[in-house]
């Protein structure tokens, strides 16, 4: 009888170890500290798991702009560039993208803010997904990514401090806030030029047709 327990129990060890040996993938956010003096830097680390090799990810950060003001991002995975998107004030919104396909297991990207003045404030991960190619050749979120920890609270003090000035492991991308709609209209030189050529060509056509009907 013992050595059909102990025979037992191997069969069951056996059996749970390779579920306890399969890694979930997970994303979730973490910070250096949680308090702060103004004009310190607040450096934000979005951290993912995967036994299944990605081609990027993208994540959305919310943060309070009177608060924290977002500087640029960056990624430590050989490979991994950011691409730039339009950013929205209170929220970063980053993409990074590989040629090659891989395996991660710490920090995907780092994020950098600057304190503005004394706040309880927090930042909270709104949303993130790792991507891989699909069969298509497509890029694809990877299916059932858990998400973990997604709140990190900030007390920024009115003391005076220094900014944090380590570089970026990675190509640094910006997250500078596009203006907002009451912003004055400001055109590309390009533009201009073509939108000048375009009321020139609109004279003379105007001149010619007055010259016709006289």
């Amino acid at each position: 009888m013992k050595k059909l327990s102990i025979i037992t129990l191997l069969i069951t060890f056996f059996l749970v170890l390779p579920v306890q040996a399969q890694s979930a993938e997970s994303i979730w956010i973490s910070a250096n500290l949680i308090d702060f003096k103004t004009g310190e830097t607040v450096i934000a680390t979005v951290n993912g798991s995967s036994a299944t090799p990605i081609q990027g990810m993208t994540f959305q950060i919310r943060y309070d702009p009177a608060c924290l003001q977002a500087l640029n991002a960056a990624s430590p995975i050989p490979g991994m560039n950011g691409l730039l998107l339009p950013q929205a004030a209170g929220l970063v919104d980053a993409s990074f993208a590989s040629t090659t396909p891989v395996v991660v297991n710490g920090i995907l990207a780092e994020i950098r803010f600057t304190t503005l003045g004394a706040c309880q404030t927090n930042l909270t991960l709104e949303g993130a997904a790792l991507v891989i190619k699909n069969e298509s050749g497509f890029a694809a979120p990877l299916p059932s990514v858990a998400i973990g920890e997604k709140t990190i609270p900030l007390a920024v003090s009115a003391e005076q401090g220094s900014p944090n000035d380590t570089p970026l492991l990675g190509t640094p991308l910006p997250l500078e806030v596009e203006p907002n709609s009451s912003s004055p209209l400001w055109l590309s030189t390009g533009t201009v030029i073509v939108l000048a050529m375009v009321g020139v060509l609109l004279l003379v056509g105007v001149f010619v047709l007055f010259r016709i009907l006289r």
